[in-house]
Parts: structure tokens; sequence; C-alpha cells
């Protein structure tokens, strides 16, 4: 028999080798496989009684690791499904879809012949151990040396962290949850607008066929009720539920609520697990004993056998992309996913992406709605502060941050007992230092980015490299003392408003805040969120997913900072920011007040937030039809670097003039990349726009292949279909 094999190396094919007599290999299964003089760690795939590849020698695989299959067959087709569309290898693939990683760095000593750990190997090391522990007395080194070669081989290159990871004797015993389950009260009563979403959803349940839904629900309206209430009727069903998540760390408040709901079927996936944890949660799904879980985009891999519904919360976050390594969308592979299963899927949003308005409209999506806050509560109140007023510019100063109806608002709000959430999506005190004499300001040396200045680490810092240097006053291109702090950043924000709200008491929460304390973005939350704190300054990390009762104010200091991306989606997620960040402020029975400072009100974007959000959609939908972009054309974008900038902009030209004509898209480029240098290595990109009534992969693939023949070992070449970043 022989087996193809998946292994965690650029190569897109699989890898034939031979299945030695009397070993037992199934799809699915961990194997050791040797590659050149070394072993790496590869899925096995499919067995065939003819070899696939005949053009040398097959080896033999070394080793079956697990016996029961980690992937089962619906699983293999997602990911070879995804192996195809984003034109990446299925080792590469499978490696991001498995708890853990297939390949760990060697280790120079082999402890694993100490007696104590000789039991926990499995087979074939065991038995080498053994030959080598239990050898005769008086056995020459020399005679022992080649076992202890092929011992100490197998050793490395499986590597000693894979053993604790995966090997069920090597788990450690303590299962403490991550988190502290809320205690669960009677599901409340529902809307009627959620009991009909409900009622819906569980007939589309009881059919088991493929159902995608749009959940659209105005902040506050009970999304996360009706998703637990269709989890309960999936799982009455005997089926399985997955619930997707931006990002597990800012949603926790409902983590903590499912494990009050399902206490003992509830299994959490995300890259913030120890591998032990990630793998003791993984298990407990393949085995059944888990049939709901959680967790951001890589908990789209779970090993369900029966899935039966898939949710995906907040579907318009960019952070269900993924930007390095296999560029997979989550919400999209959950579609896929959900297909091949035959389940139901709930796109959840109370801003739904333009790809998902799309598909309603064509038909391919059922539009649910709710359009009223859960308890009577109201939408909070919009308005906007024109900050170019030249009177108002002189009132705040030249680096004022808070306009004064804005100081006067947030007084008031303190002098009722409510609470104040100011957004700026800008971290560090200052974006840059800048020369008023010449204009220059003071760049990364590795990446084509100003260095951000951080006042409370008196550093200036490279959010791409991470670049440190101290802060300077003279100019380094004229040399004169003419260097000030250009731009607004949350450390000067929250610098501003306490020297403005002395006796509040006011925290910060951006990715610097909790960078150096994993535990600091919960306490601080939770502290938010218990009224403990009177005033939250903050990026997108407060913006989203949050419920804080006590918001009576929010306060967007600078809304058109997302305006300024290199970016056709600008625009949208300007729209979604504004709009979520200013959902949190009147939840409960008081009204909300959002007040958004801008310098140009007049922007589509910022004008129909503020005022008339229905009116978006259809702006944003012809300005993308006129442009051809999605969801009218699907894009790809060709990425390359090189270390040496003649170099690239040589392979650029050589590249240029070998493209070819097509029917099916039309290049844009090759040209530098807006973020032209970084982490010392030159950028460019080709992007590809589908023609009407083309088909992007017709092009994809030779593209892809034209561009690795003519690159050298010194240029690399990456491709992303349906981006989400043009950095």
């Amino acid at each position: 028999m022989f087996v193809q094999v998946a292994l965690p190396i650029p190569k897109r094919s699989l890898f034939t080798y031979a299945v030695p007599q009397g070993m037992t290999v199934a799809p699915g299964c961990l194997v050791l496989a040797p590659v050149g003089r070394i072993f790496r760690t590869g899925v096995a795939w499919s067995l065939s009684s003819e070899p696939a590849w005949r053009e040398g020698e097959i080896r033999q695989i070394a080793a079956v690791l697990d016996e029961t299959p980690l992937l089962g067959e619906e699983l293999l087709r997602l990911l070879e499904w995804i192996a195809g569309y984003y034109l990446c290898s299925i080792g590469s693939v499978t490696a991001a879809a498995l708890p853990g990683k297939l390949e760990f760095r060697r280790k120079r000593r082999v402890v694993w012949c100490e007696d104590a750990a000789i039991d926990r190997l499995p087979a074939p090391l065991h038995t080498l151990a053994n030959r080598i522990r239990n050898r005769p007395a008086g056995l020459s080194e020399e005679t022992l040396a080649p076992h202890r070669r092929e011992l100490k081989a197998l050793l490395d290159h499986q590597a000693i962290r894979f053993l604790t990871s995966w090997h069920p004797c090597a788990l450690p015993t303590d299962t403490a949850p991550e988190t502290i389950p809320l205690p669960s009260p009677p599901p409340p009563t529902l809307t009627d607008e959620q009991r009909r979403c409900v009622q819906t959803l569980c007939a589309a349940l009881e059919h088991h066929r493929f159902t995608p839904f749009l959940l659209e629900g105005v902040t506050g309206s009970g999304k996360t009720e009706v998703y637990m209430q269709a989890m309960q009727r999936c799982l009455e069903l005997g089926r399985q539920a997955l619930l997707l998540v931006p990002e597990i760390s800012l949603t926790m408040q409902m983590i903590q609520r499912l494990q009050g709901r399902f206490p003992d079927t509830l299994a959490v996936l995300h890259s913030g697990l120890t591998d032990p944890q990630r793998l003791r949660h993984w298990q407990r799904v393949r085995s059944g004993q888990a049939r709901l879980a959680v967790g951001a985009r890589s908990a789209l891999f779970a090993p369900f056998a029966n899935l039966g519904l898939i949710i995906v919360d907040e579907e318009h976050d960019p952070s269900y992309k993924q930007e390095h390594g296999v560029p997979y969308q989550a919400r999209d592979m959950a579609t896929v996913r959900a297909r091949h299963t035959e389940a139901v899927l709930i796109l959840g949003s109370a801003t739904p992406s333009m790809e998902t308005l799309a598909n309603v409209a064509r038909g391919r999506c059922q539009h649910l709605l709710l359009t009223r806050r859960v308890g009577g509560g109201t939408l909070p109140v919009m308005r906007a502060i024109h900050l170019g007023n030249p009177a108002l510019r002189q009132a705040m100063g030249r680096d004022g941050l808070l306009s004064p109806p804005l100081r006067e608002a947030i007084a008031a709000t303190l002098g009722d007992k409510r609470q104040v959430l100011l957004f700026l999506n800008r971290r560090g005190f200052a974006p840059t230092l800048l020369c008023y004499r010449c204009g220059q300001a003071i760049h990364c040396p590795n990446c084509a980015v100003t260095l951000t200045l951080h006042k409370n680490r008196s550093r200036l810092l490279c959010h791409y490299c991470d670049h440190c240097q101290d802060p300077m006053d003279i100019c380094p291109s004229c040399g004169q003392l003419s260097l000030f702090q250009f731009g607004p950043g949350t450390q000067r924000l929250e610098e501003e408003t306490r020297a403005a709200f002395p006796e509040a008491r006011i925290a910060r929460l951006d990715r610097d805040a909790v960078s150096h304390d994993a535990r600091h973005l919960q306490t601080t939350l939770e502290a938010f969120r218990d009224q403990r704190l009177d005033i939250l300054v903050g990026t997108q990390m407060t913006a989203k997913g949050h419920h804080f009762p006590g918001v009576a104010l929010v306060g967007v200091v600078q809304a058109e900072t997302s305006l300024c991306q290199p970016d056709f989606r600008a625009a949208e997620r300007t729209f979604q920011l504004i709009t979520q960040v200013a959902g949190r402020a009147g939840r409960e029975d008081h009204q909300g007040v959002a007040i958004i400072q801008t310098f140009d009100p007049g922007h589509y974007a910022l004008a129909t937030a503020i005022g008339d959000q229905a009116a978006f959609t259809p702006m944003e939908m012809a300005f993308r039809r006129q442009a051809g972009y999605p969801p009218f054309r699907r894009l790809a974008l060709l990425l390359f670097s090189s270390a040496l900038q003649p170099e690239g902009a040589a392979y650029c030209q050589t590249l240029k003039a070998n493209l070819p004509g097509s029917a099916d898209a039309e290049f844009l480029g090759p040209a530098p990349a807006p973020l032209a240098k970084l982490r010392n290595r030159y950028r460019w990109q080709l992007l590809i726009k589908e023609k009407e009534g083309g088909r992007l992969h017709r092009v994809l693939g030779p593209l892809l292949a034209l561009a690795e023949k003519l690159a050298n070992r010194r240029i690399r070449v990456e491709i992303d279909v349906d981006p989400h970043s043009f950095l």
C-alpha cells in the first residue's frame, strides 16, 4: 500500500510513501516520514494500491504517531478545498488547522533516554530506546552507535515538545478552566423580534440542510441570546454547534455566559491557550464529549463529527482574515464548511459587510432583522463636531484633542454619575516626531513607516518590526532644534483627559497597555463594566462586543483616522467603527449620546453613521460597482519582496514584460507596495482584478507559476486571494 502525506512545507503537492508491511495507516492519522536526511511530521491523506509518483525511489513512512485519525473525512475535504482556493500547500493548511505545531525546533540533547521517560514514547521510539537501555553488559559503543544515531534522528526531528503536546500520556493533569463561568440565570423573555428569529432558525435546524442567514441587529438588540437559543435547539437535535468570534480576548463575557449555560459540553479553542490546553479541548470535541465549541478563526477547524450549526459573530470584522501564513477568510470558509456538513449558518452583525449584504440581495442568504434594543432602550443620539471650525480650533489650542462641547458633555455625564468612553483608533502618544523646518519625520530604519512616540516608555517604536530608539530634539535631516510631536495618540488623549478631570477614575485600553500584562485587559474591562472606573480611553479594542451598562457618553476624538488608509474598504470600516463604538452608549434605562469629532463631517461614511445609517449601503455599493471592487468583482494580490531594492525592481520589470493578456482579469502593476519596506525587505505588489463575466482562478494558477519561475531564491513570492489589507 502507498500513502499520500501532507507535510508542512511550501510544496503544493502531496508526497508519496510506502506503508511498511504490518503497519496500519488511516487517512487523517499523524505519521513520521523521512524527508532527505531528516524526519518530518505529516498527516496521512489518502491510501492506494498504486503509487501516485513513479519518478524515483519511494521511501517508507517511519511511524504512525497516533492510530486514531486526528482529522475526519469532512475536515480533510475542507482543507483540500482551502488549499485549492488560496493556492497554498495542503501541508501548510493542515498545519494551520491542527491545535499544535507539526514541527518544533531541534533539541541538542536527547533527554528521553532516561528510564522514567522511555515508557512515554510511542513506537518505534520506545523500541529503539529499550534497545539502548537494555543492552547486554559489555556491549561496545561502536556496536551501539547505529541505534543511537537512529534514535537521535527520530527524536530530533519529531521534537521533544511534540511528544508533550500530542502524546496522551504526556499531557499535564491540570485541567482547570481558563475562565470562570458566570452564574446562569433562566433564559430571558424574548422580544417579539427575537422570538421570530429563533423560530425561523429552529425550523431550519430541523430540516438538516445548508441554510445561511444574516442576523442583522442594532447594537444591544440581543443577538447573543438568539445565538444561544439556536445552539440549545441544535444540541437537542443531537448535532453539534460552533461559534466563531473575532478576538477571543475581547469576548470573554460571552464565553463566561456560554460556560454558565452549557457547562459540561463547551470547548474553547484559540491561540492564547497552551498546546496541552488546546489539545485537551480538541480531544473533547473529537470524542464528542464537547458538542459546542467557541473560538477565534482557527476554531473553524474543530474536529466535529456531526456539525449542525455555525455562527459567525461580528461577521464584518477584519480579524476573520488571516494575514500571515495561509491567508484564509474564516467567515467565507465557515460558509464552505456549513455547505459541506449540511449545517445552518448564522452571520451576525450590527453593521454587515458589503459581501454579505450582496449575498442577501442575490437571494443566497436569508435576512433576519432586530431593529430594537432589548429592554426598550433607545439608540444613542449622534452629534458631529466640526474640528475645522477656526474658533473651535483656537479654543482647543494647537495640540488639544477634546473640544469644548465634548469637555462639557464629559463633565455633565460625570456629574450624573454615569460613565464615558473616549475612542481614538491610534495608540501611542504621537504618531511621529516631525520637523517644522524641513518637514521630515523620524522613520524606522527597517520599514517605510514613521516611528511612534510612546511617552510613558520614553521611546520611539516601530509597530511593525519592534525597532526601538530614544527620542531626539535635533532633526537628523536639517540639524535644527525643530522637532515637535505631530498627531494624536491614546496616551496623549489619556494625559489630556486626566489633566481636565483630575478627580475622575481613568484607565486606558490599547495594545500597548495590555502587551506586558495578560490580565490587564480583563481586569480593566471588568472594572469599567462594574462602574469602578469613570472614563475609559481606548482604541478599537473597546468598540466591539462589550456591554457597559453605565456608559452614557461616547466621544470619538478623531473620526477620520481610518479613512486615510489606501484601501477601498476604508469608508466601510470607518462607518462600522463609528456605529459600533457609538452603540456602547445608552444600553440601560438612560439616553446615550455619541459625540463625533471630525475634520470632514461631509464624508458619506461619517455623515451616514451620524445621520441616516440606512443610506450608507446603497452609496457604498454604487461606488464598488463603478470601480469594479468586491462584492461585484473579485481580487487577488501577488506580493513579492527582496532584501535588495535594485534586484526587486528588476524582477518587477521582468514580470511585467511577461504578463499574459487575459479575458478573465486585468493586471494593475507591479508597483511598490504602500508599505514599501518592511523588516528590511523591499516590497512590490500586483493587483489582479477580475473582469466582468471573467473567472479569477483561471488566471491565478498560471500567474503564480510564472512569478515563481522568474524569481530566484532571494525573491519571495506570495499570493493573497480576496485580500483585506493592501499595505
